[in-house]
C-alpha cells in the first residue's frame, strides 16, 4: 500500500513539473513571435532570429549566444537581433536558463547578452572586483600584465562581467534585454573595444 502511495504521488509531482515546464515553454515561444526584436531590426536595417543556416536552424553570424560562450546548438530558447551600432556589427540577445529551485523543481530565469564584434585575439575576462584574466596566456605573460594596467587606469571597465574571444566582445544581465539595455551595453562594449591597448589585437588568439 505505501508502494502504491509513493508511486502515486511521485507521478502527481512529476506532472505538476512537466504543466510548470510547459506552460513556460508555451509562454517563450508566444513571446518569441511578438518579440520587439522584430521591430528593433527594422529601424536599425538588421536582422530578426536570422543568421547563418545549420542543422539545428540558424545561428547568429558571429560570437556566442549565451554568456558561458555555449553555442546556440546547445541553447535552443534563444531569441536574438543583429544591428550595426556606432558602424560595429552588434548582436542582443534573449535567453531563458534554467535552475533547480529549493524544492527540486526546475524553473527558468530570463537574462540577456548583448556583443559586438573585434578582432580576433586571446581570450580576456574581466569580472567586477576581481583580476582580470587571460586564461589561454602563460601565467605572467607581458600582455596580460599591459593589459592589467590598462584596467587600473581605465576604472570604468572593471565595473561589470565582459569577455573577449570567438571575435566578439560580449556582456550580459539578469531579465530580458530592453531598448535601454541594449543600446546602453553595446555603447559600453564598444568604448572597452576602442580603449583596449592595440596590442591586444595584434595577438593571436592561441
Amino acid at each position: 500500500m505505501e508502494t502504491l502511495f509513493t508511486i502515486a504521488l511521485v507521478a502527481v509531482v512529476a506532472a505538476i513539473a512537466f504543466a510548470i515546464w510547459w506552460r513556460s515553454h508555451r509562454k517563450f515561444v508566444a513571446s518569441q513571435e511578438e518579440h520587439w526584436f522584430k521591430a528593433f531590426a527594422a529601424e536599425r536595417g538588421g536582422t530578426f532570429h536570422s543568421g547563418v543556416p545549420g542543422d539545428g536552424g540558424a545561428a547568429p553570424t558571429f560570437g556566442v549566444v549565451h554568456p558561458t560562450g555555449k553555442p546556440l546548438a546547445d541553447w535552443p530558447r534563444e531569441t536574438w537581433v543583429e544591428f550595426r551600432h556606432r558602424d560595429r556589427p552588434a548582436i542582443g540577445i534573449d535567453d531563458q536558463e534554467s535552475y533547480r529551485h529549493f524544492d527540486d523543481h526546475v524553473y527558468f530565469r530570463d537574462t540577456h547578452v548583448t556583443q559586438v564584434r573585434v578582432p580576433p585575439c586571446p581570450e580576456l575576462r574581466i569580472v567586477p572586483g576581481r583580476a582580470m584574466t587571460m586564461p589561454t596566456l602563460a601565467p605572467d605573460s607581458r600582455l596580460e600584465g599591459e593589459l592589467v594596467r590598462w584596467l587600473a587606469a581605465n576604472p570604468r571597465f572593471a565595473q561589470r562581467d565582459v569577455v573577449v574571444e570567438h571575435g566578439s566582445a560580449r556582456t550580459w544581465g539578469q531579465g530580458c534585454a530592453t531598448r535601454q539595455n541594449l543600446v546602453a551595453e553595446a555603447d559600453y562594449l564598444v568604448d572597452l573595444a576602442e580603449s583596449l591597448p592595440a596590442v591586444l589585437w595584434e595577438r593571436s588568439p592561441r
